[in-house]
């Protein structure tokens, strides 16, 4: 019976004890855990002492107790060093068991709670975590052996509670160190320089947002977490509520790439934002994090960047001139779109090739060569910042010539040269045209020069003329009055000789172009072919003088101009006897005709440029000596001659120039040296007219004329003509009052007593001229006739004579037969036959 008792209170005894420690195994952990477990641990082995300690420092060195009691009393906490304690050998090793004796083992120091209470007996077990790493120990001591000697148990026991004190211990670590974690990482939310938002993983709403999001957004925290999405972004695409949630979506899938976003902040700026997206764990839950950096400056900059370099690249583009960039190892890296026009060469064509390759000609490829060497081993270039003049080389293989500038800039990949080119093809062609015209002007002015210096020197000579040719006329009536067959015979030669000097100085008015012909539409072939045939009999046998003009005018119809035929004769005449006299008397001329359809010429006279046109050429050719070309600036220069003395005046050309230029017409020339020389008369093509070529004119003899009657001033400033002119008219019957001065030939004109039928006057006068003084007499004595005498009568326009009163203007020298006609006309006496 009675070991049925003990059996039973064993029994009693031990479900007591694993009551409590399933009541303490069964602890939800938290305050009070360590002091549960070291009361039930100290029950149940019947101990006077059970303490729980850990790791008081990082070295591991020192013991600090988290819970104890001593005979059922709360042990306040304490720190012992481990090295030298009994707990040495358990603290990361294993369980240990002293049976008796302890008290050998306790320091009088750091144990006297111990001693002076009596503890001799010792067991603990290890604290570690999951992965074995030392944590502390948990172990028990009393007064008399641990479960009366039962060490198993004892160890058993222990381990219960050391198992679920040590997973207390694990659970506050991780506990602290995920506070620690979600400490840092709030104070990096609450102190991040960027902008950070936590959206909701399903439906994208902000649910948080830190102080720098509040500050660049310019909401409050808990305005930011009532907006939406789309209340934050600017809402035009793709920056709208829809392309945010793309974008959310894409990052649950790990694929959202960082992006700009343009937003709306609350006063309603619209800025620029860089933005990633990153899902994250938060309290167990997915989430989206956004972090946004404020980018508008960085955006505003490369903005401004962009712009101006399209600035740049409009400006490069737009340059007139050729842009061409290249980089050290002389590949072109720029080819802007003046030089894709000049070179014919497309940008993207060139790119990346040497440049000496593309439009350097070959016999400049070995010197750029050479400078690019010399830049690299020294930094300079012959031809940095110069501006030359040189040539380059187009897609079509032609050389263009070219003005060069070359610079030089330092990028991060090395140099780059800058070279601008101009296609000065333009501007030569300019140059080489203002010589020419420089030319041309500078033969006109001297064409002009020496045509006003012949033009005076014949205007002298006809006064001249006038006086001998009208003495010789009275000479010779009055020797036939004399019968004196010699005297009429040497007055004969005389005036041969002065009609000689006539036709000469018509020459040189022909060139001066003071002596207009009387010009009329004409049949150029009819003209030529007459010419000719009058020229063929003065041509010696040796000479042939051969024509296509009937031919010609067959072919092209009728070639018709406008033109005084008598002054084409004379030009004809003159390039037929040049041509003769070239040829040295043998030889072939060849006249031809045709209607011009070649391309631009030079004029070899005046040295004017043609550009076409509608032209009659007819050329006359030999097979002479041809020109020596030091010679052609002065050939058409009145009096220049290369004949031998005797054989010619010297104003054949220069009456050709005259004549030519007169009838808005130029010269041509050709010549072959050795082999003869081609002239071409280029005149204007004109409408064919209704009568081509007048009838020659016929010659009448008048009969023996009756003597005149009347009054005639006579306005003359050269004493011979005045003196001569006096004479002939007073012996034709007439009154000649002579006045020799305008001035007073007006003052006598307006005195009424002063008796008058005709005025006959010179035009070039002192003072004032002959056509000035016909219009004062025609103001003062209306109706009066008026003859005007002048070296260049042709020059004046008809309805400027009549203006003026003037009835009929006469060229000087002025024949008997012709003046005296005149005069009876306007005197109006009946005609004498």
């Amino acid at each position: 019976m009675k070991t049925t008792d003990m059996t039973v209170a064993r029994l009693s005894a031990q479900l007591n004890s694993l009551r409590r420690v399933a009541l303490a195994v069964a602890h939800p952990g938290g305050p009070g855990l360590y002091d549960e477990l070291v009361r039930e641990l100290a029950a149940s082995l019947e101990v006077a002492v059970v303490f729980v300690a850990v790791f008081a420092d990082d070295a591991c060195s020192v013991m600090r107790t988290l819970a104890g009691v001593i005979d059922g009393r709360p042990i306040a906490t304490f720190q012992y060093p481990l090295a030298g304690s009994p707990c040495e050998r358990v603290v990361g090793h294993a369980f240990r068991y002293v049976a008796t004796g302890l008290s050998a083992e306790l320091s009088e120091v750091d144990d006297e709670m111990f001693i002076e209470a009596g503890i001799d007996s010792y067991a603990a077990f290890p604290l570690n975590d999951s992965a074995g790493k030392p944590l502390g120990l948990l172990a028990a001591m009393d007064r008399r052996t641990i479960a009366g000697g039962d060490a198993g148990h004892a160890e058993a026991m222990l381990k219960i509670f050391a198992v679920r004190a040590a997973a207390e211990l694990e659970r506050l670590a991780a506990s602290e160190a995920l506070q620690r974690s979600e400490a840092s990482y709030r104070a990096i939310f609450e102190t991040a320089e960027d902008a950070i938002f936590i959206h909701d993983w399903d439906t994208g709403a902000i649910l948080d947002g830190n102080p720098k999001a509040c500050e660049t957004y310019g909401y409050s925290r808990e305005e930011l977490r009532c907006l939406s999405v789309a209340e934050i972004s600017s809402g035009v695409p793709p920056y709208t509520a829809e392309d945010a949630l793309r974008h959310i979506q894409l990052a649950k899938l790990g694929r959202c790439e960082p992006f700009e976003w343009h937003r709306r902040s609350k006063d309603g700026s619209l800025n620029w934002d860089e933005v990633r997206l990153k899902p994250a764990m938060i309290d167990g839950r997915p989430h989206i994090l956004a972090f946004t950096r404020d980018i508008t400056e960085r955006r505003e900059r490369e903005l401004a960047l962009t712009r101006s370099e399209a600035r740049l690249r409009a400006t490069v583009e737009a340059a007139f001139d050729c842009i061409i960039g290249m980089d050290g190892e002389g590949r072109i890296v720029e080819f802007n779109a003046a030089a894709e026009r000049v070179f014919g060469h497309r940008r993207a064509d060139v790119l990346g090739r040497l440049l000496a390759d593309v439009i350097l000609p070959e016999q400049h490829r070995a010197a750029h060569a050479r400078g690019l060497r010399h830049f690299h081993a020294s930094g300079r270039g012959p031809m940095l910042g110069r501006l030359v003049e040189t040539t380059a080389l187009r897609a079509d293989g032609s050389e263009i010539p070219v003005e060069l500038a070359i610079s030089v800039a330092t990028v991060p990949e090395g140099s780059i040269f800058v070279g601008h080119l101009r296609d000065i093809s333009a501007r030569r062609a300019a140059e080489a045209e203002r010589s020419a015209l420089e030319a041309q002007l500078r033969q006109a002015q001297k064409m002009e020069a020496i045509g006003q210096l012949t033009g005076g020197i014949a205007h002298d000579f006809n006064n001249i003329l006038t006086s001998v040719i009208g003495y010789l006329v009275l000479a010779e009536e009055h020797a036939e009055t004399l019968a004196d067959a010699t005297l009429i015979r040497q007055l004969g030669q005389a005036q041969l000789a002065a009609q000689r000097a006539r036709d000469l100085i018509a020459q040189m008015l022909a060139f001066a172009r003071r002596q207009r012909g009387e010009q009329r539409v004409l049949a150029l072939a009819p003209l030529l072919r007459q010419t000719l045939q009058l020229l063929r009999p003065t041509l010696p046998s040796s000479v042939e003088l051969d024509s296509n003009v009937s031919a010609a005018d067959a072919d092209d119809g009728a070639l018709c101009v406008s033109a005084d035929p008598v002054q084409l004769e004379q030009v004809l005449f003159n390039l037929c006897i040049n041509a003769r006299d070239a040829m040295d008397g043998a030889g072939r001329i060849r006249v031809q005709l045709q209607r011009y359809g070649g391309g631009p010429w030079h004029c070899a006279s005046c040295r004017a440029r043609i550009d076409g046109g509608r032209w009659v050429e007819f050329s006359v050719a030999d097979n002479g000596c041809g020109i020596d070309p030091a010679m052609l600036e002065r050939i058409f220069d009145p009096f220049f001659s290369t004949k031998a003395p005797g054989r010619g005046s010297g104003m054949g050309l220069a009456m050709v120039h005259g004549i030519v230029h007169d009838h808005g017409g130029h010269v041509r020339l050709s010549i072959v040296p050795g082999a003869g020389s081609v002239f071409s008369v280029m005149l204007p093509l004109v409408a064919s007219p209704q009568v081509a070529v007048a009838d020659a004119a016929q010659v009448h003899v008048a009969d023996q004329p009756r003597p005149l009657h009347g009054r005639v001033l006579l306005v003359e400033d050269d004493p011979m003509v005045g003196d001569f002119l006096a004479e002939r008219l007073t012996g034709w019957g007439l009154e000649a009052a002579l006045l020799r001065e305008p001035l007073a030939a007006a003052a006598w004109l307006d005195d009424p007593a002063n008796d008058i039928d005709l005025l006959l006057t010179d035009q070039t006068m002192p003072q004032m001229t002959g056509l000035q003084l016909a219009r004062h007499a025609s103001s003062v004595r209306p109706g009066l006739p008026v003859v005007l005498v002048s070296g260049n009568a042709e020059a004046f326009d008809a309805d400027e004579l009549a203006r003026s009163g003037v009835r009929v203007a006469l060229t000087k020298p002025v024949a008997d037969q012709r003046l005296r006609e005149v005069l009876r006309e306007a005197l109006a006496l009946p005609s004498v036959r």
